[in-house]
Protein backbone atom coordinates (compact mmCIF):
# COMPACT_ATOMS: atom_id res chain seq x y z
CA UNK A 1 0.00 0.00 0.00
CA UNK A 2 1.03 3.28 -0.63
CA UNK A 3 2.43 4.89 2.45
CA UNK A 4 0.62 8.12 1.46
CA UNK A 5 -2.26 5.92 1.52
CA UNK A 6 -1.08 4.82 5.35
CA UNK A 7 -0.67 7.99 7.11
CA UNK A 8 -3.36 9.52 5.62
CA UNK A 9 -6.02 6.64 6.92
CA UNK A 10 -4.08 7.32 10.25
CA UNK A 11 -4.64 10.60 10.49
CA UNK A 12 -8.32 10.00 9.58
CA UNK A 13 -8.68 8.01 12.08
CA UNK A 14 -7.49 10.08 15.05
CA UNK A 15 -9.14 12.71 13.90
CA UNK A 16 -12.70 10.79 13.94
CA UNK A 17 -12.33 10.22 17.90
CA UNK A 18 -10.77 13.56 18.43
CA UNK A 19 -11.80 14.04 21.99
CA UNK A 20 -10.45 10.22 22.78
CA UNK A 21 -7.19 10.79 21.03
CA UNK A 22 -6.56 14.21 23.09
CA UNK A 23 -7.03 13.15 26.37
CA UNK A 24 -4.67 10.36 25.61
CA UNK A 25 -1.79 12.28 24.05
CA UNK A 26 -2.01 14.64 27.62
CA UNK A 27 -0.57 12.01 29.20
CA UNK A 28 2.37 12.18 26.36
CA UNK A 29 2.40 15.51 26.36
CA UNK A 30 2.75 15.70 30.02
CA UNK A 31 5.41 13.20 30.54
CA UNK A 32 7.74 14.66 27.73
CA UNK A 33 7.14 18.36 28.94
CA UNK A 34 8.66 17.01 32.67
CA UNK A 35 11.64 14.76 30.81
CA UNK A 36 12.52 17.68 28.38
CA UNK A 37 11.96 20.64 31.17
CA UNK A 38 14.80 18.42 33.67
CA UNK A 39 17.24 17.63 30.79
CA UNK A 40 17.39 21.29 29.35
CA UNK A 41 17.89 22.38 33.20
CA UNK A 42 20.43 19.37 34.10
CA UNK A 43 22.44 20.31 30.90
CA UNK A 44 22.35 23.88 31.41
CA UNK A 45 23.40 23.64 35.04
CA UNK A 46 26.67 21.39 33.59
CA UNK A 47 27.15 23.90 30.94
CA UNK A 48 27.32 26.65 34.33
CA UNK A 49 29.83 25.00 36.32
CA UNK A 50 32.06 23.96 33.90
CA UNK A 51 32.22 27.24 32.27
CA UNK A 52 33.03 28.42 35.84
CA UNK A 53 35.85 26.21 36.63
CA UNK A 54 37.18 26.80 33.05
CA UNK A 55 39.72 29.69 32.28
CA UNK A 56 38.19 32.59 30.56
CA UNK A 57 38.65 32.90 26.68
CA UNK A 58 42.11 33.84 25.34
CA UNK A 59 43.84 32.30 28.71
CA UNK A 60 45.47 28.81 28.92
CA UNK A 61 45.23 26.31 30.37
CA UNK A 62 47.35 25.12 33.46
CA UNK A 63 48.33 21.71 34.88
CA UNK A 64 50.00 21.59 38.50
CA UNK A 65 52.53 18.60 39.78
CA UNK A 66 52.69 18.28 43.12
CA UNK A 67 55.68 16.35 44.75
CA UNK A 68 54.81 14.36 48.23
CA UNK A 69 57.47 12.77 50.56
CA UNK A 70 57.51 9.25 51.77
CA UNK A 71 58.58 10.53 54.94
CA UNK A 72 56.70 13.74 55.81
CA UNK A 73 59.38 14.64 58.87
CA UNK A 74 61.99 14.71 56.23
CA UNK A 75 59.91 16.85 54.38
CA UNK A 76 59.42 19.21 57.22
CA UNK A 77 63.00 19.76 58.17
CA UNK A 78 64.48 19.75 54.69
CA UNK A 79 66.03 22.56 52.95
CA UNK A 80 66.34 21.17 49.84
CA UNK A 81 64.51 22.50 46.99
CA UNK A 82 61.99 20.31 45.65
CA UNK A 83 62.09 20.91 42.36
CA UNK A 84 65.32 22.39 41.28
CA UNK A 85 66.52 24.08 38.42
CA UNK A 86 67.75 20.86 36.34
CA UNK A 87 64.21 19.64 36.68
CA UNK A 88 62.48 22.88 36.03
CA UNK A 89 64.61 22.72 32.45
CA UNK A 90 63.76 19.00 31.60
CA UNK A 91 60.53 20.02 31.78
CA UNK A 92 60.26 22.95 29.78
CA UNK A 93 61.89 20.88 27.13
CA UNK A 94 59.07 18.49 27.59
CA UNK A 95 56.53 19.00 24.00
CA UNK A 96 53.80 20.92 24.40
CA UNK A 97 55.00 23.01 27.57
CA UNK A 98 55.07 26.88 27.02
CA UNK A 99 56.37 27.72 30.35
CA UNK A 100 56.63 26.18 33.69
CA UNK A 101 57.18 27.83 37.19
CA UNK A 102 57.63 26.33 40.53
CA UNK A 103 55.03 28.12 43.24
CA UNK A 104 54.03 27.08 46.77
CA UNK A 105 50.80 25.06 47.49
CA UNK A 106 50.21 27.54 50.52
CA UNK A 107 50.99 30.79 48.65
CA UNK A 108 47.45 31.61 48.39
CA UNK A 109 45.28 28.74 49.57
CA UNK A 110 45.57 26.47 52.54
CA UNK A 111 44.00 23.27 53.69
CA UNK A 112 42.45 22.47 56.97
CA UNK A 113 40.28 19.69 58.89
CA UNK A 114 38.23 20.93 61.73
CA UNK A 115 35.76 19.48 63.45
CA UNK A 116 32.34 21.77 63.61
CA UNK A 117 29.59 20.27 65.60
CA UNK A 118 30.85 17.18 66.04
CA UNK A 119 31.15 16.55 62.67
CA UNK A 120 34.61 16.26 60.35
CA UNK A 121 35.17 19.25 57.66
CA UNK A 122 37.49 19.47 55.35
CA UNK A 123 38.56 23.49 54.70
CA UNK A 124 40.33 25.29 52.00
CA UNK A 125 41.36 28.84 53.06
CA UNK A 126 42.18 31.60 50.91
CA UNK A 127 45.29 33.67 52.36
CA UNK A 128 43.90 37.26 51.78
CA UNK A 129 46.56 40.23 52.13
CA UNK A 130 44.32 43.18 51.09
CA UNK A 131 40.59 43.08 51.35
CA UNK A 132 38.58 39.69 51.40
CA UNK A 133 35.41 39.16 49.82
CA UNK A 134 31.91 40.67 50.67
CA UNK A 135 30.16 39.48 53.82
CA UNK A 136 26.44 39.24 54.55
CA UNK A 137 27.09 39.71 58.31
CA UNK A 138 30.28 41.53 60.55
CA UNK A 139 33.47 42.56 58.26
CA UNK A 140 35.42 41.49 55.39
CA UNK A 141 39.38 40.97 55.92
CA UNK A 142 41.40 43.90 55.44
CA UNK A 143 45.41 44.63 55.04
CA UNK A 144 45.32 45.74 58.71
CA UNK A 145 44.32 42.42 59.70
CA UNK A 146 47.35 40.93 57.33
CA UNK A 147 49.93 43.40 58.67
CA UNK A 148 48.86 42.82 62.46
CA UNK A 149 49.27 38.83 61.67
CA UNK A 150 45.31 38.71 63.44
CA UNK A 151 44.01 35.36 64.29
CA UNK A 152 40.54 36.27 62.66
CA UNK A 153 38.57 34.17 60.02
CA UNK A 154 35.38 35.20 57.42
CA UNK A 155 33.69 31.98 56.89
CA UNK A 156 30.23 30.85 55.10
CA UNK A 157 27.25 30.56 56.47
CA UNK A 158 26.46 27.11 55.15
CA UNK A 159 29.46 25.67 57.34
CA UNK A 160 28.20 26.94 61.11
CA UNK A 161 24.53 26.95 60.23
CA UNK A 162 23.99 23.89 62.89
CA UNK A 163 25.94 25.47 65.40
CA UNK A 164 24.33 29.30 64.85
CA UNK A 165 20.96 30.20 64.47
CA UNK A 166 21.79 33.53 62.76
CA UNK A 167 24.56 34.79 60.79
CA UNK A 168 24.92 37.57 63.51
CA UNK A 169 24.93 34.83 66.38
CA UNK A 170 28.35 33.47 64.80
CA UNK A 171 30.43 36.71 65.18
CA UNK A 172 33.11 36.56 67.49
CA UNK A 173 33.20 32.90 68.15
CA UNK A 174 35.96 31.08 67.69
CA UNK A 175 36.90 28.37 64.88
CA UNK A 176 40.00 26.02 65.45
CA UNK A 177 41.93 25.56 62.61
CA UNK A 178 44.97 23.72 62.97
CA UNK A 179 45.70 23.87 67.07
CA UNK A 180 45.06 27.78 66.36
CA UNK A 181 42.06 29.32 67.39
CA UNK A 182 40.93 32.06 65.19
CA UNK A 183 37.50 34.74 65.36
CA UNK A 184 35.12 34.87 63.71
CA UNK A 185 34.61 38.82 62.35
CA UNK A 186 32.42 37.86 59.09
CA UNK A 187 29.84 35.22 57.68
CA UNK A 188 30.16 35.44 53.85
CA UNK A 189 27.10 34.29 51.82
CA UNK A 190 29.43 31.31 50.43
CA UNK A 191 29.59 29.41 47.17
CA UNK A 192 26.48 28.25 45.31
CA UNK A 193 27.80 25.09 44.52
CA UNK A 194 29.13 24.49 48.60
CA UNK A 195 26.21 23.93 50.24
CA UNK A 196 24.19 23.08 46.60
CA UNK A 197 24.45 20.08 44.51
CA UNK A 198 28.20 19.84 44.42
CA UNK A 199 28.74 19.86 48.27
CA UNK A 200 30.16 16.50 48.49
CA UNK A 201 32.71 17.12 45.83
CA UNK A 202 33.94 20.69 46.70
CA UNK A 203 35.22 21.61 50.08
CA UNK A 204 33.80 24.96 52.23
CA UNK A 205 36.58 28.23 51.59
CA UNK A 206 36.88 30.25 54.31
CA UNK A 207 39.43 33.44 54.71
CA UNK A 208 41.97 34.17 56.76
CA UNK A 209 44.87 37.00 56.61
CA UNK A 210 48.19 35.62 54.90
CA UNK A 211 50.54 36.48 57.63
CA UNK A 212 48.66 34.85 59.69
CA UNK A 213 49.28 31.78 58.02
CA UNK A 214 52.77 31.70 57.77
CA UNK A 215 53.33 33.09 61.23
CA UNK A 216 50.89 30.25 62.92
CA UNK A 217 50.95 27.46 60.90
CA UNK A 218 54.58 27.57 58.52
CA UNK A 219 55.23 24.55 59.84
CA UNK A 220 52.36 22.66 58.25
CA UNK A 221 53.70 23.79 54.71
CA UNK A 222 55.06 20.26 53.54
CA UNK A 223 54.51 20.71 49.57
CA UNK A 224 55.42 22.61 46.64
CA UNK A 225 54.17 22.56 43.15
CA UNK A 226 55.57 23.58 40.12
CA UNK A 227 52.82 25.09 37.48
CA UNK A 228 53.14 24.30 33.46
CA UNK A 229 51.32 26.27 31.37
CA UNK A 230 50.03 24.07 28.38
CA UNK A 231 50.92 25.64 24.60
CA UNK A 232 47.67 26.23 22.81
CA UNK A 233 46.63 22.96 20.51
CA UNK A 234 47.96 20.46 23.41
CA UNK A 235 46.16 18.27 25.64
CA UNK A 236 46.54 19.08 29.21
CA UNK A 237 46.40 15.35 30.19
CA UNK A 238 49.15 14.36 27.84
CA UNK A 239 51.52 17.01 29.17
CA UNK A 240 51.02 16.41 32.38
CA UNK A 241 51.23 12.52 31.90
CA UNK A 242 54.72 12.86 30.30
CA UNK A 243 56.57 15.27 33.02
CA UNK A 244 55.54 13.13 35.88
CA UNK A 245 56.77 9.99 34.20
CA UNK A 246 60.09 12.14 33.18
CA UNK A 247 60.13 13.43 36.60
CA UNK A 248 59.52 9.98 38.02
CA UNK A 249 62.84 8.23 36.05
CA UNK A 250 65.13 11.76 36.24
CA UNK A 251 63.61 14.23 38.96
CA UNK A 252 66.25 15.17 41.95
CA UNK A 253 63.63 13.62 43.99
CA UNK A 254 62.10 10.32 42.50
CA UNK A 255 63.91 8.43 45.27
CA UNK A 256 62.59 10.61 48.14
CA UNK A 257 58.77 10.65 46.98
CA UNK A 258 55.79 10.41 44.36
CA UNK A 259 54.29 13.09 42.09
CA UNK A 260 51.26 13.53 40.93
CA UNK A 261 49.51 15.58 38.42
CA UNK A 262 45.66 17.82 38.56
CA UNK A 263 44.93 19.65 35.65
CA UNK A 264 41.29 20.75 34.92
CA UNK A 265 40.23 18.84 32.26
CA UNK A 266 40.54 15.94 34.69
CA UNK A 267 38.01 17.50 36.83
CA UNK A 268 35.65 18.74 33.91
CA UNK A 269 35.53 14.91 32.71
CA UNK A 270 34.80 13.42 36.10
CA UNK A 271 32.16 16.22 36.80
CA UNK A 272 30.27 16.52 33.39
CA UNK A 273 29.72 12.47 33.99
CA UNK A 274 28.26 12.94 37.53
CA UNK A 275 25.92 16.38 36.83
CA UNK A 276 24.90 14.11 33.70
CA UNK A 277 24.24 10.89 35.48
CA UNK A 278 22.10 12.75 38.42
CA UNK A 279 20.35 14.53 35.17
CA UNK A 280 19.58 11.19 33.60
CA UNK A 281 18.31 9.94 36.90
CA UNK A 282 15.52 12.59 37.34
CA UNK A 283 14.65 12.72 34.17
CA UNK A 284 13.95 8.80 34.02
CA UNK A 285 12.14 9.01 37.52
CA UNK A 286 10.13 11.81 35.64
CA UNK A 287 9.80 9.28 32.47
CA UNK A 288 7.50 6.55 34.69
CA UNK A 289 4.77 9.13 33.54
CA UNK A 290 5.55 8.18 29.95
CA UNK A 291 4.60 4.32 31.07
CA UNK A 292 1.18 5.15 32.40
CA UNK A 293 0.78 7.32 29.31
CA UNK A 294 2.11 4.33 27.31
CA UNK A 295 -0.84 2.13 29.28
CA UNK A 296 -3.29 4.63 27.95
CA UNK A 297 -2.05 4.25 24.56
CA UNK A 298 -2.49 0.36 24.44
CA UNK A 299 -5.86 0.93 25.85
CA UNK A 300 -7.42 3.33 23.25
CA UNK A 301 -5.65 1.11 20.42
CA UNK A 302 -7.72 -1.98 21.81
CA UNK A 303 -11.10 0.17 21.90
CA UNK A 304 -10.39 1.58 18.87
CA UNK A 305 -9.87 -2.20 17.02
CA UNK A 306 -13.07 -3.39 19.26
CA UNK A 307 -14.92 -0.24 17.48
CA UNK A 308 -13.41 -1.18 13.76
CA UNK A 309 -13.75 -4.83 13.45
CA UNK A 310 -15.86 -4.56 10.22
CA UNK A 311 -13.80 -2.40 8.60
CA UNK A 312 -10.48 -4.64 9.51
CA UNK A 313 -12.94 -7.69 7.99
CA UNK A 314 -14.23 -5.49 4.70
CA UNK A 315 -9.94 -4.52 4.37
CA UNK A 316 -8.93 -8.35 4.70
CA UNK A 317 -11.83 -9.25 2.41
CA UNK A 318 -10.83 -6.33 -0.36
CA UNK A 319 -6.98 -8.34 -0.09
CA UNK A 320 -5.36 -6.32 2.63
CA UNK A 321 -2.70 -8.95 4.45
CA UNK A 322 -1.94 -9.02 8.53
CA UNK A 323 0.86 -7.16 8.29
CA UNK A 324 -0.54 -3.72 6.38
CA UNK A 325 -3.36 -3.46 9.12
CA UNK A 326 -1.07 -4.39 11.78
CA UNK A 327 1.13 -1.09 10.36
CA UNK A 328 -2.18 0.97 9.88
CA UNK A 329 -2.66 0.65 13.21
CA UNK A 330 0.63 0.58 14.73
CA UNK A 331 1.18 3.98 12.95
CA UNK A 332 -1.62 5.61 14.44
CA UNK A 333 -0.30 5.00 18.14
CA UNK A 334 3.28 6.37 17.05
CA UNK A 335 1.50 9.05 14.74
CA UNK A 336 -0.46 9.85 18.26
CA UNK A 337 2.12 9.74 20.54
CA UNK A 338 4.72 11.63 18.12
CA UNK A 339 2.24 14.72 18.21
CA UNK A 340 2.35 14.51 21.81
CA UNK A 341 6.17 14.62 22.44
CA UNK A 342 6.38 17.43 19.82
CA UNK A 343 4.12 19.83 22.10
CA UNK A 344 5.52 18.12 25.40
CA UNK A 345 8.99 19.36 24.21
CA UNK A 346 7.64 22.59 23.49
CA UNK A 347 6.07 23.12 26.76
CA UNK A 348 9.16 21.26 28.11
CA UNK A 349 11.23 24.53 26.14
CA UNK A 350 9.09 26.88 27.74
CA UNK A 351 9.07 25.70 31.43
CA UNK A 352 12.77 25.30 31.06
CA UNK A 353 12.78 28.94 29.48
CA UNK A 354 10.47 31.05 32.07
CA UNK A 355 13.10 28.82 35.20
CA UNK A 356 16.31 30.46 33.28
CA UNK A 357 14.72 33.81 34.78
CA UNK A 358 15.03 32.90 38.08
CA UNK A 359 18.45 31.03 37.94
CA UNK A 360 22.35 31.96 37.19
CA UNK A 361 22.26 30.63 33.92
CA UNK A 362 20.76 29.60 30.96
CA UNK A 363 18.95 26.98 28.70
CA UNK A 364 18.21 27.01 25.31
CA UNK A 365 16.81 24.76 22.31
CA UNK A 366 18.84 21.71 22.56
CA UNK A 367 19.25 19.26 19.39
CA UNK A 368 20.38 15.98 21.99
CA UNK A 369 16.92 16.77 24.22
CA UNK A 370 14.72 17.41 20.68
CA UNK A 371 15.56 13.90 19.40
CA UNK A 372 15.12 12.38 22.99
CA UNK A 373 11.74 14.06 23.20
CA UNK A 374 10.50 12.94 19.74
CA UNK A 375 12.47 9.71 19.66
CA UNK A 376 11.22 8.48 23.25
CA UNK A 377 7.21 9.33 22.52
CA UNK A 378 7.50 7.22 19.15
CA UNK A 379 9.15 4.55 21.02
CA UNK A 380 6.01 4.81 23.26
CA UNK A 381 3.96 4.36 20.72
CA UNK A 382 5.37 1.90 18.38
CA UNK A 383 5.82 -0.67 21.98
CA UNK A 384 2.06 -0.18 23.17
CA UNK A 385 0.55 -0.05 20.07
CA UNK A 386 1.59 -3.57 18.69
CA UNK A 387 -0.13 -5.89 20.57
CA UNK A 388 -3.60 -4.10 19.76
CA UNK A 389 -1.93 -3.78 16.14
CA UNK A 390 -1.09 -7.36 16.69
CA UNK A 391 -4.12 -8.64 17.95
CA UNK A 392 -6.29 -6.89 14.99
CA UNK A 393 -4.16 -8.22 12.25
CA UNK A 394 -4.75 -11.73 13.31
CA UNK A 395 -8.83 -11.90 12.95
CA UNK A 396 -10.22 -13.80 10.58
CA UNK A 397 -12.44 -13.13 7.91
CA UNK A 398 -15.26 -15.28 8.72
CA UNK A 399 -15.55 -15.05 12.06
CA UNK A 400 -15.66 -10.78 12.07
CA UNK A 401 -18.41 -11.42 8.81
Amino acid sequence: MNPLVFFKGAWNALLKNKKRSFLTMIGIVIGIAAVSTIMSIGRGFENYVLDSLNPDEGELLTVDIQFQADDPDWMLETNEDLFTDMDMRMIENVPGVQSVETINMNSEYASFDTTIDGEENYLEASLIEDSGSPVVAGRSLDSIDNERENRVVVVPYSLIESQYASEEAALGKGLSLGDQLYTIVGVSEGDVDASGILAGFLPQEIEIPKSSYNRYHEEDTIEDQISITVARGSLPSDVAEESVSLLEEEGTMRDRGTYTHFDMSALDDGLSQVLRGITLFIASVAGISLFIAGIGVMNMMYISVSERTKEIGIRRALGASQKSIRAQFVLEGVMMTSIGGIFGYLFGWLFSSIASFFLPFSTGLDLFTILVSIGVSALVGLIFSYAPANAASKKEIIDIL
